[in-house]
């Protein structure tokens, strides 16, 4: 079915003396605004009837006033629950099942190595979450440790009412389980541990997970440090210092990566141990640095170890106090989504209510 081209007018036919008032208000604020007046999206009628504060019975008037002009205009009516229905669903229409093409990149992300180990684990609990325990990437990013929990043989998340079981059958590089522990047993170990040189060595002389690895069903530890289940890094590994888990689109950023196969490729470093002439490598570079400089040497300021501690803690403080800032941005933009959903919900209302017999016989013109 073909319409009238998009405009902002209607013929004075199609207003009539009944609605002038109500369509030119519509109209004027459509082109304040940049948007569509005829045709009209049932989305711009919401924001429209949320900006215009009235009573019932005015936003009633107010939307028989579109609906007519554009029937009358040969538009199908936009301000109807039908339509505001078939919009949202435009909108929340269910995820495709990725679980294959997710468990296809879980299988080729590192659990082993720096800091790709820490990555690769990280995402493939990600993925899982997103891809086959269909929960959201604001969801996703709420969620703390201590909302899942295991007991030996059963993943459980409460708040969502997941519950599912170790299958013995699938292999331990995608089953959730086994993901799931890969990835809490680590943040076990930053409690017991919290340096990344330990976390490097602990990931580097790790083995591989296998198809034929043993998932390992002992009890977690008790939690220290109840933050973010899955939090940010930076390229280093340093973990984000604030509570606020990974934002909304940085999971969105992070699974479209993986699933279009097109992820950031992260070089694996190589890790010195304490036990491993680690004082002798730093000398080692030193030393060529110094070879390959042309230029006087620069002589160090010697620092006491207190001066040393002090300036270490002022960093602290620095990252601290950022991380702080910035952790407010989170929940105001999933404040705006709560709004949004809220608004949504109310126009629809107001919809439902309104009756369509008016105008609803009357043929569009020929």
């Amino acid at each position: 079915m073909s319409f009238p081209p998009r405009v902002n007018t209607a013929p004075a036919a199609a207003i009539g003396a009944r609605y002038r008032y109500d369509w030119e208000l519509f109209a004027d604020w459509c082109t304040a605004v940049d948007l569509s007046a005829l045709p009209a999206d049932p989305l711009t009628i919401a924001m429209y009837l949320d900006e215009h504060t009235a009573a019932t019975s005015t936003h009633r008037r107010r939307v028989t006033a579109i609906n007519t002009v554009h029937h009358r205009s040969g538009y199908p009516k936009p301000g109807t629950a039908h339509a505001l229905r078939e919009r949202l669903t435009r909108r929340t229409r269910p995820r495709p099942d990725l679980r294959a093409a997710a468990d296809d990149v879980i299988r080729r992300l590192p659990t082993t190595g720096w800091p790709g180990g820490l990555f690769g684990r990280r995402d493939a609990l990600l993925l899982t979450l997103a891809c086959r325990l269909q929960l959201s990437p604001t969801q996703i990013g709420r969620l703390k440790r201590s909302d899942v929990t295991f007991d030996g043989h059963t993943l459980r998340i409460p708040s969502h009412g997941i519950t599912i079981d170790h299958d013995p059958d699938e292999s331990p590089r995608t089953d959730p389980v086994a993901v799931y522990l890969r990835w809490a047993r680590l943040q076990a170990f930053t409690d017991r541990t919290p340096s990344n040189r330990w976390l490097g060595e602990s990931l580097t002389t790790a083995t591989p997970v296998t198809d034929d690895t043993s998932t390992g069903l002992q009890l977690l530890p008790a939690i220290r440090h109840n933050g973010p289940l899955l939090p940010s890094f930076d390229k280093w590994g340093h973990a984000n210092m604030g509570q606020a888990g990974l934002s909304r689109r940085a999971t969105t950023r992070i699974l479209t990566a993986h699933l279009t196969g097109a992820p950031h490729a992260r070089t694996q470093r190589q890790v010195k141990f304490f036990d491993d002439g680690w004082a002798d490598a730093v000398e080692d570079v030193v030393e060529a640095i110094s070879d390959s400089d042309d230029t006087a040497p620069v002589e160090q300021p010697e620092l006491s170890a207190d001066e040393i501690a002090v300036r270490y803690e002022a960093g602290l403080a620095a990252r601290r106090g950022t991380a702080e800032a910035m952790a407010d941005l989170t929940t105001t933009f999933e404040d705006l989504d709560d709004r949004t959903d809220e608004l949504l919900a109310r126009i629809q209302g107001i919809f439902d209510t309104l009756d369509e017999s008016a105008d609803s016989s009357e043929p569009p013109p020929a």
